[in-house]
Formats: C-alpha cells, sequence, structure tokens
C-alpha cells in the first residue's frame, strides 16, 4: 500500500531540519505523541549540502494497539526507525523495523520538503507499508497508514506550534 502525506510550515527548509534533528524538539514531540523514544546512535557527517545525517531509534507507542495487532503479537508494539538524511536533496530516507514480525512487514518511505517560499516549506512523506501474512495483511497495512497518518496530524499540530515559540 503507498500513500503521501504533505503538511505546510512557515519556516525556512534549513531551519525545519535543524527543529526537526534537535532533542529538545524530539523530546517534546514524542512526550506529545506517547510514543517512548530511546536514541541508538546519530551520525552527523559534512556540513551545507554536503550534510548527511544517520539516526538510528527505537520508537514504542505508549497506547492500545489496534486489534489487528493483537493477534500478532504479545506485548507491547515498538519499532527501529532508521533515517538518512541528505541536506543536498532535502530528504529523509525512512526504514522502520517492527519489533514483531519483521520478516513479514516492509514500511519506508521517502520524507522530503519543498521550498514554496522564503519561510514557507512543504513537507511530504511519501510511504510504503506491505504486509505478507495471509489473510490479513490488507487489514494490517491499512492499520499501519492510518496509525502513520494520525501520527502525523498530530506531529503537524505540535511541530507548528514549536516553530512559533522557538
Amino acid at each position: 500500500m503507498k500513500y503521501t502525506i504533505s503538511d505546510d510550515f512557515e519556516t525556512s527548509a534549513e531551519h525545519y531540519w535543524e527543529v526537526f534533528f534537535d532533542d529538545a524538539y524530539n523530546e517534546a514531540l514524542f512526550r506529545h505523541l506517547r510514543i517512548g523514544r530511546k536514541l541508538l546512535s546519530f551520525d552527523r557527517q559534512g556540513e551545507g549540502d554536503s550534510l548527511v545525517i544517520r539516526r538510528r531509534q527505537i520508537l514504542t507507542p505508549e497506547r492500545e494497539a489496534p486489534k489487528i495487532f493483537k493477534r500478532l503479537i504479545k506485548g507491547a508494539i515498538s519499532y527501529t526507525e532508521n533515517n538518512v538524511f541528505t541536506a543536498r536533496d532535502d530528504r529523509i530516507e525512512v526504514e522502520t523495523i517492527p519489533g514483531f514480525a519483521a520478516d513479514k512487514l516492509t514500511t519506508r518511505g521517502v520524507y522530503r520538503l519543498e521550498t514554496l517560499g522564503p519561510e514557507r516549506v512543504r513537507r511530504i512523506f511519501e510511504g510504503e507499508c506491505t504486509c505478507r501474512i495471509p489473510l490479513v495483511g490488507s487489514k494490517v497495512e491499512q492499520a499501519i497508514v492510518d496509525e502513520v497518518r494520525s501520527s502525523y496530524a498530530d506531529t503537524t499540530t505540535f511541530t507548528r506550534e514549536w516553530l512559533k515559540t522557538h
């Protein structure tokens, strides 16, 4: 299942990325989203257009899992998120590896910015979710995409407020 999420922000691309990787922003964002976060690695190489950032973190939603997942897992849902940001392209390649059924579930995407003006950008996430579990695969895909859309809506509201005050 492929999907796209797009939102506009009143900021420059440079400032958006600075905030995106800021520890204080991430701590506040994930607390707001009720998602536990453990940073595993953060590697920054280069400057300006040659900047590349690699980040790996484990995320654990602190809310009840959708019913479809309760049949597949026991305990909390967690996933490892791998990001590779390239400044030259204003984009992040995102891969998430679930803590359950990782061999049957693939979620990845590209998170990029388009500059709309001096202080305006559009964040676009083009994602893909594939579940190879017989009989329930499409339902699992839909549940994941619904969760991602909901999380992005909350993230957008939070980020807009953060950008106004920071």
